[in-house]
C-alpha cells in the first residue's frame, strides 16, 4: 500500500529523494488514467478505453488482462512499451486535492525513495524554499493536472453524443479467455452518422480527436494478446 504525504518543509525539510530506477512501482497496473494531451501517442502502445467511476468517465490505458499483471513492466522493471503514461513519469510523486480543493503534492513514503540522505535530491533550499528539481516536479505534475477537467469534458460529450457502448470484445489464447466487461469504447458506426453540428461540437471540445484515437488503439489489443501469450510461454517454461 501506498503511502501519500504532502510535501511540506516541516516534514521534508532535512530529507532527500532519489529518482526512480525502475517501473517495478506500477508492475501491477493493468489501466491508468490519459489525459487529451496523451492520448495519440498512446493509442500506438496500448488499447485505449473509457471507464465510468463516481459519475464521471475517463479515458484509461489498458495494460493488462490478468489481474495485477502489467504486460508493460518487465521482469527486471523496464518498461517495455512505445509510451509511458504520464501518471507514472513522475513517481514517487503525485497530486492530490484538500477537503478545501487545495491542490497538494505529495510523496510515497513507502516508495523507497525517500530518506535523510545524504544522497539524493533536496526537496528544499535551507531557506524553505522548494529546490530547482521539486519545483520542475511540480511543475510537470500542475501541468498534467490542468487537464483532468478538460479530458473529463471531451468524455462528457462522447457521452452526449450518445457514440460510447459497453466493450463487448474477448481476447482468447488457447484455453483461456478476458473479457472486455467495464470497459465502454466507440460506437463508430454511431460515429459516422453524427450531424455536422454535433462533430463540430466535439471537434472544440477535444472530444473527435480522443474519439477517433480510442478507434485506432483496438488493434493494440492483439498486440495486448501477444504479450499475454509470451507471459504464460515464460510461466509454463519457469514451472517445468
Amino acid at each position: 500500500m501506498a503511502n501519500i504525504q504532502p510535501v511540506t518543509f516541516a516534514a521534508y525539510g532535512n530529507k532527500r529523494w532519489q529518482r526512480f530506477s525502475s517501473y517495478g512501482f506500477a508492475a501491477e497496473t493493468i489501466m491508468t488514467p490519459l489525459m487529451l494531451s496523451e492520448v495519440r501517442s498512446a493509442a500506438s502502445a496500448f488499447p485505449i478505453a473509457f471507464v465510468k467511476h463516481e459519475g464521471n468517465c475517463f479515458p484509461v490505458a489498458i495494460l493488462g488482462l490478468d489481474e495485477n499483471v502489467n504486460l508493460f513492466v518487465s521482469g527486471e522493471g523496464e518498461w517495455i512499451g512505445a509510451y509511458i503514461p504520464g501518471t507514472f513519469r513522475a513517481w514517487p510523486f503525485s497530486l492530490i486535492y484538500s477537503e478545501r480543493g487545495e491542490k497538494l503534492l505529495c510523496v510515497d513514503e513507502d516508495s523507497g525513495l525517500v530518506s535523510d540522505g545524504p544522497e539524493g535530491e533536496r526537496f528544499f533550499e535551507d531557506d524553505g524554499a522548494p529546490s530547482k528539481i521539486l519545483q520542475e516536479v511540480t511543475n510537470f505534475i500542475a501541468r498534467f493536472s490542468q487537464e483532468r477537467d478538460p479530458s473529463l469534458a471531451a468524455c462528457a460529450a462522447l457521452e452526449a453524443a450518445g457514440i460510447l457502448q459497453p466493450w463487448t470484445s474477448v481476447v482468447r489464447i488457447e484455453d483461456r479467455q478476458w473479457s472486455m466487461n467495464g470497459f465502454l469504447r466507440i460506437n463508430e458506426n454511431a460515429l459516422n452518422n453524427l450531424r455536422t453540428s454535433t462533430l463540430a461540437s466535439l471537434h472544440k471540445a477535444g472530444a473527435l480527436a480522443l474519439a477517433y484515437s480510442q478507434l485506432h488503439s483496438v488493434a493494440q489489443l492483439a498486440f495486448l494478446g501477444r504479450l499475454t501469450e509470451q507471459r504464460l510461454a515464460r510461466s509454463a517454461t519457469d514451472n517445468h
